[in-house]
């Protein structure tokens, strides 16, 4: 597995990362931003939810609307380089 897949499975069911982070990066649009501008997050289906414990809070980008959002708390650089190859790799 390459640092990209790795990367990758931080951009859902994040919200305490984020929060935990001090910066953050859109693999689709390419933006850099703090969390507090996250103000919207989507959430797995009800039944998924209480399936498997899981509360969802996976963040959307302020910018485009998409669930493209990694933080700095995850390990990775949240520099241009980074977001191009993430936006190559999964868009």
């Amino acid at each position: 597995m390459n640092d990209l897949d790795a990367a990758h499975r931080h951009c859902c069911d994040h919200r305490d990362e984020l929060a935990a982070s001090t910066r953050c990066g859109c693999f689709h649009c390419v933006r850099t931003f703090p969390p507090v501008q996250v103000v919207d997050w989507i959430d797995p289906a009800p039944q998924i939810a209480a399936e498997s414990g899981r509360r969802g809070q996976t963040a959307l980008c302020p910018y485009c609307g998409i669930d493209a959002v990694i933080g700095d708390a995850a390990g990775y650089p949240i520099t241009r380089e980074f977001l191009e190859a993430m936006r190559a790799q999964w868009f």
